[in-house]
This record gives C-alpha cells, structure tokens and sequence, in this order.
C-alpha cells in the first residue's frame, strides 16, 4: 500500500512538472522567420515600403525578420530568387513571363508601380506631345538599332501608334540624368525615361518637360513585381501573406509620409540626397496608388498586353497561362 502510494505520488509529480513545462512553452516567442528581399536595383525611395514596414515594426509585428539587399546592373533578381539567395524578388512583369517559357516558374505576388510610369521625355518648349511629333526627330534609344530589351516597348509604342521605324533618327541614350542629352543637342527626345525621377532631375537643372506615356497608348508592363518561386508559394502562403500585407502597409504609410519615408531611405545608403529622394516619392505616389484599386494589385489587361507584346516581336513562341504567373490572393482582402 505504501509502496503503491509512493509510486502514485511520484508520478503525479512528473505530470505536474511536464505540465508546468508545456504552459511555459505556450508563452514563449516563436522566433523570427528570416527572409531575403532582393531588389531591382541600389538602395532609393522606390523601395520606401519596405523602409517603413521595417522601421515601423509592421514586419516584426508579423513575425518577420527582412533582409533587403540592394541590386544593379550586374544581379539578376530572378536568378538570386531561384538559387535561393533571396525568397522575394522585385522585377519586371514581361522578364517573369520569358521566364515560365524557359520552364523557370516564379509568381508575382504584389507590385510596386500598379501604374507604368516609363515615358519618353522632350523638353516642353518643344512641343513634342504626340507621336506623330516624333517623326524627323532625333530619339535617343538604348541600342541605335533598337534591338536592345530596354528598346522593347518603344518599338511596341510605334507598332501600336503607327509609327515607322524610319521615319526618325536615333541616338545612343550616354547620359541619363535629367535631360544633358537633349539640351546638347544630340536628340530630340529620350525614349523609356522614368517619369518617377525624370520629371524631378530636370526641374532640379530649372527645365521642364513633357511625357509621353506608354501606357497612354496601348503599351503596358508591370516593371516592378514583387515575385516569389511557385514552390515557394505553394509551401508557405502564410508567410507570403504577412509579408505583403506588412509591406503594403509600408507603402500606405510612406505615401502618407513622404519626407519621413524619403529620410529612411537614407539609412540605407547615406550617400543618397535627402531633397532628391523626397521629391521622387512624392512624384511616384500616382504610379503607386492610382485610385482604381488597392495598392499592389494587378490588372488582368496589363498581362495580357505584356504577353502579346512578348508575342509581336518573338521574345516567346506561344502564349502561357497568365494565371500561373501572377495572384492578388495576397493583396486583395
């Protein structure tokens, strides 16, 4: 009986402290999980919601650790999502959809730009606002035979505008800071110029300009996605979620928040100009919430514009399933 007792009281004893473990365990942190942004290119206020979903805790609020890590012209972000180096990427639109064609498989999950914001760029007091304008004039071009990607969507504004190749001159495009080039005399106009700092550099130097979209005229592309591998996705849509949701929030604020946003972009590249920076958020605000929908969605009709652009000039032979390539699952409530 004794015996018996002793037993049943030492075993009480076990529970009782296995208990009180695993009511400890209940309340401790769960640790961070650690992912990897690679972005487009260097450090700028473009990247502003990521900043402020950092500084702000919105990422720590979700659990989230971030690593931002800054590109240029010598990394692929698609190429670093792939080998793992990075869990989101930040690119172009038409590059994810060449990319599913050569059996690479990544999904955009959110975009900065809903609005595409690259448009050529003339001086105002030349009165170069239409495209039939551009014929006899000199355009700067990013290849002089216009073969050159970033000359894609130029070629797709003249096929769908009805401009012939020929009907204008063309000039290497050596100097991108405001607008050097067209004052010198070199050209008339710079095709595929950012209005988000275009615009901003060239009032700087006391010009002004006129833009000429390409959305404007039929030629869209979602430039800056927010893209992830599809197994990524398909493992962990939970973590993508809280991601996005962290960081459009991020956005919100620094659209509400320009200066405040502009100053943090600093803190990751300090050589960066504070009144630059804060002139090119405020510019790129229209390009990022543009009144038709919540800010990261995606249109449907811009993909499909993308691909029969990719499709017009042989970039892939056959069409792909567009739902395949990009969601707003995580951005739209």
């Amino acid at each position: 009986m004794k015996k018996s007792y002793l037993y049943n009281f030492g075993l009480l004893i076990v529970l009782m402290a296995l208990l009180v473990s695993a009511c400890g365990n209940i309340g401790a942190p769960k640790e961070a999980e650690k992912v990897t942004v690679q972005l487009s290119w260097f450090h700028g206020v473009e990247y502003a919601g990521f900043y402020t979903a950092v500084d702000k805790g919105y990422y720590a609020e979700e659990n989230i650790e971030v690593n931002l890590v800054a590109g240029g012209p010598e990394t692929n972000p698609l190429d670093e999502v792939a080998n793992g180096n990075a869990q989101f990427g930040i690119g172009q639109g038409d590059s994810l959809i060449v990319a599913k064609t050569e059996g690479r498989d990544f999904v955009a999950v959110a975009t900065i730009f809903r609005d595409n914001p690259l448009a050529i760029t003339s001086l105002e007091q030349d009165n170069i606002l239409k495209p039939e304008d551009l014929v006899g004039k000199t355009v700067g071009a990013y290849s002089l035979d216009l073969s050159g990607y970033s000359d894609l969507l130029f070629l797709a504004f003249m096929s769908r505008t009805g401009l012939e190749k020929d009907s204008m001159q063309y000039a290497l495009i050596e100097d991108f800071y405001g607008a050097n080039e067209i004052k010198s005399g070199r050209m008339d106009a710079m095709s595929g110029m950012f209005a988000t700092d275009q615009q901003v550099m060239t009032r700087d130097a006391g010009d002004e300009i006129n833009l000429m979209y390409y959305k404007d005229y039929g030629v869209d592309v979602y430039i800056n996605t927010i893209f992830v591998t599809g197994e990524f996705m398909q493992n962990d849509p939970d973590l993508i979620q809280r991601f996005i949701s962290a960081t459009m929030k991020g956005y919100q604020y620094a659209i509400e928040n320009t200066d405040e946003a502009a100053a943090l972009a600093l803190t990751y590249d300090e050589a960066l100009d504070l009144a630059y920076q804060e002139n090119v958020m405020k510019a790129q605000i229209p390009f990022i919430d543009t009144g038709s929908g919540p800010i990261g969605s995606m249109d449907e009709n811009v993909w499909n514009i993308t691909q029969e652009i990719l499709l017009e000039f042989d970039l892939i032979s056959a069409p792909i399933d567009l739902s395949t390539i990009y969601t707003n699952q995580f951005v739209l409530p």
